[in-house]
């Protein structure tokens, strides 16, 4: 029967109940996440929220109330559970070559295609006798972006040379969809929104991560902190710094605000993640 003082709240997807006496969470159900959080709970992981049901469609969770913490503090925290995740579920497997360079492939691409966008802009910009705002910020940074390019095909190139010869690498449970948005501390620390969890290399969650909260916080205190719970092979930290390095496109349109102010964020990328990465080579 329902509940006569019964509150629904309707957040993105998520359905929140709260009555007189239990407050839970409602979401489409994706995945078989009890089994996941089984697995976990038999490897002393339970950073995860208690489900309370479920049915073919849906899953039912108790609602945590998040503690208001400075996200500084909140990203070194998270760091530690994050580790632990990956150091309790980490196993090695034999390594396919062709996913190997199939990785190799798609990656150089991606890095092609950067290069020949912003040799165009660049065309562009030396053709215009009075260059507009974004191109001239785009000129004037020309070296750091050409700079940037000549990191990523040389570091794609050892991580290449490095990789194609292991027997073995080592994967974890990722979480995939981590943000500082979906890790909550109340009793406990928990990590929220599991439906895309998959298991592959540790550096996944940690790309996820810097995309998504870039510049809201020190991601360099939070890595330190992971690191020294779970230290990367020198073959992951490769990846992980090229990957980390790629910037995304923001295609110019018809409004120069918005371009110069779009050169202005990817310039401060390419400075921000430099100086994250940096302290870390030469790599052992």
């Amino acid at each position: 029967m329902k509940n006569a003082n019964q509150k629904l709240t309707l957040k993105g997807k998520v359905k929140i109940i709260e009555n007189d006496n239990d407050k839970y969470v409602i979401k489409e159900k994706n995945k078989d996440l009890k089994s996941l959080f089984n697995y976990l709970e038999s490897r002393s992981f339970n950073n995860y929220p208690s489900i309370i049901d479920e049915d073919e469609h849906k899953i039912i969770y108790e609602y945590i109330n998040d503690l208001d913490i400075p996200l500084n503090q909140k990203a070194v925290d998270m760091g530690k559970v994050l580790s632990n995740l990956h150091y309790k579920t980490s196993y090695y497997k034999e390594v396919v070559k062709d996913n190997i360079k199939e990785l190799y492939e798609n990656i150089l691409s991606n890095i092609i295609y950067l290069e020949d966008y912003y040799n165009k802009l660049f065309t562009l910009g030396f053709n215009e006798e009075y260059p507009r705002p974004s191109y001239y910020l785009l000129l004037r940074n020309q070296t750091k972006i050409n700079g940037l390019i000549k990191y990523l095909k040389d570091e794609l190139e050892k991580w290449y040379k490095e990789s194609i010869d292991l027997d073995k690498i080592r994967v974890v449970y990722n979480h995939n969809n981590l943000s500082i948005n979906h890790f909550l501390e109340s009793d406990k620390k928990y990590f929220i929104s599991w439906d895309n969890y998959l298991i592959d290399s540790p550096v996944i969650d940690l790309i996820n991560i810097y995309h998504h909260d870039f510049n809201k916080y020190d991601y360099s205190s939070f890595l330190n902190t992971y690191l020294t719970g779970f230290e990367l092979t020198k073959e992951e930290k490769r990846l992980l710094f090229i990957m980390l390095s790629i910037p995304d496109i923001n295609y110019l349109t018809d409004n120069e605000m918005d371009n110069t102010i779009n050169i202005s964020k990817l310039i401060d990328y390419i400075n921000e993640t430099e100086k994250i990465i940096k302290p870390y080579y030469p790599l052992d």
